[in-house]
């Protein structure tokens, strides 16, 4: 006789409620420690597996693999008849879990509506796609999932072939009726399944490109390209690439005026992509246009060029250049004087930058992981396809109720585990110092070489390139001590990290150390039976 089957959730005291219990415990936890769990004979010496606390209008915080936790959802499944026998194991053909997320409107989480489910195309295009309550307890593998009837056999393979072609697929990993021996033991039949709190992939959907509004742009924007009347800096100058370094500026008879010019540059250069060959970038230099900057051409005799063109020359000359042998290149002659913005020009230039930048961001907007915003809540839900009760009857699908909300944490959060310390050699110790030897290598380019040989650390700060081109064209092999640069970077880290905590106070966060006891033969840490 077929009746109902339903899927409860089970805690591990054994009470059953309408949705999933969600677990947690330590990955080498799983599975030994859960099955032993499981059989109601008690948690294992040294076991982590227990309950999440959940509710119903408040998420809990699952995480990932990388932070050595494990989640699984734990149903109890039995006939909906007098005495609520559990099901046969054997009927249970397969199983899985699905994680589905919350909407949002207006980043309002909405837990009444139905939840997105993670979909893949039949041309491979995946996203997170709305479904209504229909489409909730559909099987995820369009395959299975019951198909259109006409009485008509070849009509009904066309039309089965038709819905399959454009059906979405949903992703979920498998579920497992726990072995039999924890059956027995726990006396019901049990269902659990792993919650995939990682993935790979990614939503091939077009990434939302940002709108940029002007207003909000202003504050940004340069002093040379903001209202207002500007102060030619270096007037009839000539300078070259090494000015964009401010110590070799500074050094150099540069007047306090120069650096907003520099930073202009810079920014029109790689933040605002002014010099591309895009319609966005030429908008903009057709703006700045214009107006114009001025150079002597003879006595009080001023010769006008369009400033677009300065800054493109400007770009070219300072940013662009190439000359060999770390020459300094051809020189920039500085205008004499700039023309002034009114507030209308400067409010076409914001709205030429919002535009470009809108262009710019739509090239470089990456993807979004399935998980990648760890504010997302999620809902897990599993199923079971039951064999059919007796021959030439379809087979059925079960479906759990949706467990509580959760959240994943993003892969930097801490799950209050700690890994195993790397031990690193004391360098004051001479016997270690004399067996020490190179256990890393690397390929090194001729180029690459000379250019480190020929740099220092006054060349670097002055912008003063090393003759990279001069050394001999020999390839070069390079062995490093991997722990003694861990040492080194160990002295950099602190002195930066004290540095910086005078500002941000990170140092509680950052770094903790506790001093231990030399430990001696006889207090080694070993105990028996380990």
């Amino acid at each position: 006789m077929s009746h109902e089957i339903t899927a409860q959730g089970v805690t591990l005291a054994g009470v059953t409620q309408n949705r999933p219990v969600l677990l947690q415990m330590n990955t080498e936890d799983f599975p030994a420690r859960f099955f032993t769990t499981l059989s109601g004979s008690g948690p294992a010496p040294g076991s982590t597996v227990t309950a999440i606390q959940t509710s119903a209008t408040s998420a809990v915080t699952l995480y990932q693999p990388v932070q050595r936790v494990v989640h699984t959802a734990l149903l109890a499944v039995s006939c909906n008849t007098v005495g609520s026998p559990a099901l046969d194991p054997a009927r249970v053909q397969s199983a899985g879990i699905v994680i589905r997320r919350v909407i949002q409107n207006q980043g309002v989480n909405q837990m009444d509506s139905p939840p997105s489910a993670w979909m893949t195309s039949t041309n491979g295009q995946r996203r997170w796609a709305a479904i209504n309550k229909l489409q909730e307890r559909l099987d995820p593998d369009p395959t299975l999932r019951p198909q259109l009837q006409s009485g008509q056999p070849e009509l009904d393979r066309l039309l089965a072939l038709q819905t399959i072609s454009s059906a979405f697929t949903e992703s979920y990993t498998p579920a497992f009726v726990a072995p039999p021996a924890v059956c027995e033991a726990a006396g019901r039949t049990l269902v659990y399944g792993v919650i995939p709190t990682a993935s790979s992939e990614i939503s091939t959907n077009a990434p939302t490109v940002p709108q940029y509004d002007p207003a909000m742009l202003a504050g940004s924007l340069p002093t040379l390209l903001q209202a207002g009347s500007h102060p030619a800096t270096m007037p009839d100058k000539q300078i070259d690439y090494r000015f964009l370094s401010d110590d070799y500026a500074t050094a150099h008879g540069a007047d306090s005026l120069f650096p907003t010019f520099s930073l202009t540059l810079r920014l029109l250069y790689s933040s605002i992509g002014a010099f591309d060959s895009t319609p966005q970038a030429q908008a903009l230099i057709a703006v700045l246009n214009s107006h114009g900057v001025y150079f002597l051409t003879g006595q009080n005799t001023l010769s006008r060029s369009p400033m677009g063109s300065f800054y493109q020359l400007a770009a070219s000359t300072l940013i662009d250049y190439d000359t060999p042998g770390g020459q300094p290149g051809p020189p920039l002659t500085m205008p004499h004087l700039w023309d002034s913005f009114t507030s209308a020009d400067e409010s076409k230039i914001l709205s030429a930058i919002a535009g470009l930048l809108q262009s710019r961001s739509a090239q470089v907007s990456a993807p979004t992981g399935r998980y990648q915003d760890s504010t997302r809540l999620y809902r897990a839900r599993v199923f079971l396809r039951l064999k059919a009760t007796a021959p030439g009857c379809p087979s059925q699908i079960v479906w759990s109720e949706f467990s509580d909300p959760f959240r994943i944490a993003a892969w930097y959060e801490s799950a209050g585990r700690m890994l195993s310390p790397v031990p690193l050699p004391d360098p004051t110790d001479r016997n270690f110092l004399r067996n020490a030897k190179p256990n890393s290598a690397f390929a090194v380019p001729a180029g690459l070489m000379n250019a480190m040989q020929g740099s220092s650390l006054s060349g670097l700060s002055s912008g003063t390139a090393s003759a990279s081109g001069n050394g001999a064209q020999l390839n070069w092999i390079c062995g490093f001590n991997i722990p003694l640069i861990t040492i080194c970077a160990f002295f950099i880290l602190n002195m930066f990290l004290s540095l910086l905590n005078i500002v941000f106070f990170w140092l509680p966060f950052v770094k903790t150390c506790i001093p231990l006891p030399t430990p001696t033969p006889a207090n080694s840490g070993d105990t028996n039976g380990t």
